[in-house]
């Protein structure tokens, strides 16, 4: 489904719009057999990579891939690809201004999606990897506070996954009471506001 992404020869000017491409492809094609399977992803997009200023990367990347077991096909391998492929290919000052950006990211209620997507995009491009216990304390340092402090109620979340899952229970509930308070109080002043950014936790907060 969708047009494919265009063809990659090594030109640094259109790294950013190539991969960008491939992600937009890859997602047209989710529910597309194989297309969830992070080293076929890989794979595929070696095929829209072609020339001589390509050519030793991708048959490093390839014997890469020949050498990883079943048990390590997890979403770390596209992942390790895209940093591999940036630190090649990309901006090489893209590091520290993803880690600058990071640092002044914050979710406006209730952005949740748009917050998430953008602070994967930007662990990404700041050479890390999501999961790590420095990008996981970025991430709550960005929320609101009141859903920060349901974030960090007991028990404490230690992984991603779980700071995420507290995160968007959190949000979901808040947007519920919101709408539930609107609809009850048509006919009078309003001087609830959702939560915004006014404190963020201390750091080491996972520590």
């Amino acid at each position: 489904m969708g047009a494919n992404p265009p063809l990659f020869t090594g030109n640094r000017d259109e790294a950013d719009n190539f991969i960008s491409k491939v992600e937009e492809y890859l997602l047209l094609n989710d529910n597309v057999v194989g297309f969830n399977s992070p080293k076929k992803k890989v794979t595929l997009t070696l095929t829209f990579m072609q020339g001589p200023k390509v050519a030793e990367w991708t048959h490093g990347v390839r014997a890469w891939l020949l050498q990883l077991t079943l048990a390590q096909n997890t979403e770390d391998i596209w992942n390790e690809f895209l940093i591999e492929f940036e630190l090649r290919f990309q901006d090489m000052q893209a590091h520290q201004k993803a880690r600058s950006k990071l640092k002044v990211l914050w979710m406006k209620m209730p952005e949740i999606d748009a917050y998430i997507a953008k602070f994967k995009k930007l662990v990404r491009k700041s050479g890390y990897m999501l999961g790590f216990k420095e990008m996981n304390q970025h991430f709550v340092t960005g929320l609101p506070m009141a859903v920060t402090e349901d974030v960090l109620k007991d028990p404490k979340p230690t992984t991603y996954p779980e700071i995420l899952r507290k995160t968007l229970a959190s949000v979901r509930a808040k947007q519920t009471i919101w709408a539930l308070y609107k609809r009850g109080n048509q006919n009078q002043t309003n001087s609830y506001r959702p939560p915004q950014n006014t404190w963020h936790p201390q750091q080491n907060t996972f520590q």
